[in-house]
């Protein structure tokens, strides 16, 4: 990839213009705020009119901006637009990474590496018909990523003809509010898990003034020749459904604009009372962040469209995609059934949906893998319960911990008799996949001797999820009336440590 590092060069002024106003307004609003405000803001160029329009705006602005641009290699006039934008970043001497993507490997290499020109067109002529819209949109974020980082500010020029056209295709395939919403202005989104902010501070500007105003400062461009057919569906639509509307509708862009603006604001009250009703259904189990808990009975006291809507947030939590409304429906029937200790398994993106006594569970992937052992050694060790052994006791003691053997029962501290390992999970309401992370406090055997003569060592104490019980043995510590079990089961998992 290649990197060229210049320094900023003041251009002569230009009239305001609704382009221009538009991104400083967008700029004072929610760059400014940010904290990453003062570093770079990457600008996705593919050297289309659009985003030429935006570097050019942002230039006159005076922001600090750093040029990326992606060589898809899918088109004869590919070349011509990467040399089109490298050629006005180092006239207007403008940081900018320049990088292509090898479709036979996958591999993203520099634009200006030695590979060469014959191995380019045998991958061009060799991939273009194989490569999607999904699957260039996938490449290209994964190059954005490698150069710009986590958490960078990355701008596109997405407009307002994007922004209905987007309404329409999600219209067509079947979308919630969400996607009725369109794109928003300013907001974070996960790309291979990491997050970037994504800024369009256009979406208020039509397509016509952004030609009018590229018209007017002579900016150069290069038109992409599929935005003029009917290969995909958003050019279906741009080229063949919107200019009919657009004949019997007066100024329907900004009407939709308008909708769209009218639903944000929709979506804005469904959000708050999601987070209402989150927070009357929703407890925290202490265990892992990997499992979200719902109180049953708190859901079906919220009237159906507000527990449809809980559920559907709910579920879907990080995932780049909503659940489906079967799904939901599914859920729905879970929750009516009379089983309390049902353990009906809902399964969707790989995550799960369980119910247990008066609770619904949501497990995450990673959890999932983990109870099920499909996790490799080295999360599945990261996962696996350990105990902390930071006792503060007077005595200084050995301790260790093991899981609990088969057909194993406990005496706990507070009672006289024994109890099986099964019963002592359902009395405090333990689900059975959560029963393998359990670990029993013992004495090691050494100081057990050194202590008593019984060959056994002591078990001091039970950790379950959610809870630490003393066992019979812990008595022989002299512990305080009603004295708290020190020791807890902790979810050490290491995605968790290099992410957050």
């Amino acid at each position: 990839m290649s990197s060229i590092p210049m320094s900023s060069v003041l251009m002569p002024p230009v009239p305001m213009s609704p382009v221009i106003e538009a991104t400083q307004q967008s700029y004072q609003t929610h760059i400014n705020p940010h904290p990453k405000a003062t570093t770079k803001i990457f600008i996705a160029c593919s050297g289309g009119r659009d985003s030429m329009a935006l570097l050019f705006a942002c230039q006159q602005l005076q922001l600090p901006i750093h040029v990326i641009h992606i060589n898809h290699k899918l088109q004869k006039i590919s070349d011509d637009w990467q040399q089109l934008v490298e050629g006005y970043c180092h006239k207007h001497h403008i940081d900018y990474d320049s990088v292509c993507i090898d479709w036979q490997s996958q591999q993203i290499y520099a634009a200006d590496s030695t590979i060469n020109h014959e191995q380019q067109v045998n991958e061009q002529q060799g991939s273009t018909q194989e490569v999607n819209e999904q699957q260039a949109r996938t490449a290209r974020y994964h190059a954005i990523i490698q150069i710009a980082g986590e958490n960078a500010i990355v701008a596109l020029a997405h407009h307002a003809n994007d922004q209905v056209e987007t309404l329409l295709m999600n219209l067509c395939q079947g979308t919630g509010l969400t996607g009725l919403t369109g794109m928003t202005a300013f907001g974070v989104q996960h790309e291979f898990g990491t997050p970037i902010w994504l800024w369009r501070p256009l979406l208020g500007i039509t397509r016509d003034e952004i030609s009018d105003f590229v018209a007017a400062q002579h900016i150069p461009y290069v038109d992409d020749p599929t935005n003029f057919g009917v290969a995909n569906q958003r050019a279906f639509l741009r080229n063949q459904i919107l200019p009919l509307l657009d004949e019997r509708f007066h100024k329907l862009v900004q009407n939709i604009t308008r909708t769209q603006q009218n639903l944000t604001e929709a979506q804005r009250i469904v959000e708050e009372q999601y987070q209402q009703d989150l927070a009357l259904c929703q407890w925290s189990n202490g265990w892992t962040s990997h499992q979200q808990c719902l109180h049953i009975l708190n859901l079906k006291s919220l009237s159906q469209a507000r527990r449809f809507n809980l559920l559907h947030h709910w579920v879907k939590g990080s995932q780049k995609f909503a659940p489906t409304r079967q799904l939901i429906v599914q859920i729905e029937r879970l929750l009516q059934s009379a089983q309390t200790d049902q353990q009906a398994i809902l399964q969707w993106q790989g995550i799960e949906i369980r119910k247990y006594r008066d609770t619904l569970y949501r497990l995450d992937a990673d959890y999932v893998k983990a109870i099920h052992g499909k996790s490799d050694n080295r999360v599945l060790a990261n996962l696996a319960a350990d105990v902390a052994l930071s006792v503060g006791l007077s005595l200084e003691l050995a301790l260790a911990s093991r899981a609990v053997l088969p057909n194993e029962s406990f005496q706990l501290l507070s009672q006289s008799f024994h109890q099986s390992f099964k019963k002592l999970c359902q009395r405090f309401d333990i689900p059975s996949w959560e029963r393998q992370f359990a670990k029993v406090v013992i004495l090691e055997d050494n100081n057990e001797k050194a202590l008593t003569a019984s060959q056994t060592p002591k078990r001091l104490a039970l950790l379950l999820p959610n809870i630490s019980v003393w066992l019979a043995d812990a008595s022989e510590l002299n512990l305080a009336t009603q004295a708290p079990c020190p020791w807890h089961l902790v979810w050490t998992d290491s995605l968790d440590s290099q992410s957050h």
